[in-house]
């Protein structure tokens, strides 16, 4: 029996990479198998030194009648969630039944290409018998959508990573759901260089997501707080700023938007852009920093877990929900994108978390303590359940 994680994008997007190395590790390594879709990403970041990577996607063995039966819901229907799922049908086919399919992607059913996901599951149960669903966030109006409903209760364990999520889930009626933090709130970190001008303790570091601006209705705006609270900074203190990308895709690069900042401020010489480097050190690079402006949840999970006071820039259940647990609310400590209507938003709550920075570290280091604890156990009761029913 082996734990086999699937879901996995690759880990040129950190907070996946975190994932996977935080999961492995709760499960124990050496029984673990990663399905990633970009493998090329693994070697790259240093996940295959730990664990043992195979490619999701193949299409070797060309099935034409899955071919055909594909083609067609996509040509009659429009569906073209059949066709998606094709490429990793092999990965699952080449299974032992008795392995633990692990999806670990986290936010999946938040957009809009879900269905593929439970396709693909309902496919891999045809040929294992177990599978678990690790770290899920999900919109309470998503699950209104009776076939995704069918399709989560067939889950043999679900855990959900914040409590919006878990009574989400048990409103709906899911018997099968507990409650773990984020794993990456195990993330260890691994020291790297910094920038000669970075000032540990005295930077301030930002990220930001072109997903964010892609789904703001005006993405001028969002980045016109971040110049506004960059200046308020280089102006009104002596701080640095890095700038921390955490996820680096050709589709989805977080340099960009931070590039552009850079080079308006780069004059300054009180700010730098931090290179892309695995989740352990860019880890590293954020508890260095004295606070956090972030959007990236696992970026933000980084800052949170090493006692930095952040404020999150949210686009999803997933910010709102882990602040939620932490602080009790989320004013000030979440602006959702959708709220930001002057270019004074961000800058107004960030002014909030300084002036209670001292208070927000403390209970920041308090909840992680107890979140590791949490996430221990959980991993224990897994492979109690899941090792022992080998025997």
């Amino acid at each position: 029996m082996r734990f086999v994680l699937y879901n996995h994008v690759g880990s040129a997007n950190h907070g996946c990479e975190a994932l996977v190395r935080t999961i492995s590790s709760m499960l124990g390594n050496e029984k673990i198998i990663l399905l990633s879709d970009a493998p090329e990403e693994e070697e790259k970041y240093g996940i295959t030194n730990d664990i043992t990577v195979y490619p999701a996607k193949s299409m070797e063995k060309k099935r034409v009648a899955d071919f055909i039966y594909s083609y067609a819901k996509l040509k009659l229907e429009g569906n073209y969630f059949y066709m998606d799922i094709l490429p990793y049908k092999e990965s699952i086919n080449k299974l032992d039944r008795e392995d633990v399919l692990v999806s670990i992607g986290g936010d999946i059913f938040c957009y809009e290409d879900y269905p593929k996901y439970n396709l693909l599951h309902q496919y891999a149960l045809k040929k294992n018998k177990h599978s678990i669903l690790v770290g899920c966030s999900i919109e309470k109006k998503s699950l209104e959508d009776n076939y995704l409903i069918e399709d989560l209760k067939s889950f043999e364990i679900i855990t959900a990573r914040e409590h919006m999520t878990y009574n989400a889930l048990k409103d709906a009626g899911l018997e099968n759901v507990i409650y773990c933090p984020d794993s990456a709130f195990c993330l260890s970190k691994c020291e790297t260089n910094l920038p000669t001008n970075f000032i540990p303790g005295n930077t301030i570091g930002i990220n930001i997501s072109p997903l964010v601006l892609r789904r703001a209705v005006n993405s001028k705006i969002i980045m016109d707080n971040f110049v506004v609270l960059i200046k308020e900074i280089l102006n009104s203190t002596d701080s640095v700023i890095a700038l921390i990308p955490h996820v680096t895709w050709k589709s989805n690069d977080d340099r960009e938007p931070l590039s552009i900042l850079y080079d308006k401020f780069k004059y300054s010489n009180r700010i730098c852009l931090i290179e892309d480097q695995d989740a352990q050190k860019l880890k590293w690079v954020i508890s260095q920093c004295s606070y956090f402006i972030g959007a990236r949840t696992h970026a933000t999970i980084a800052a949170y877990s090493t006692g930095v006071p952040t404020l999150v820039l949210g686009y999803s259940v997933k910010s709102e929900g882990i602040a939620q647990d932490i602080f009790g609310q989320t004013k000030n400590y979440v602006v959702p994108y959708q709220d930001i209507v002057s270019e004074y938003t961000l800058l107004q709550s960030y002014r909030w978390i300084k002036k209670h920075s001292v208070e927000i570290r403390k209970v920041l280091l308090d909840t992680t303590k107890k979140y590791q604890e949490i996430i221990r156990e959980t991993g224990k009761l897994l492979k109690k359940k899941y090792y022992e029913g080998q025997e």
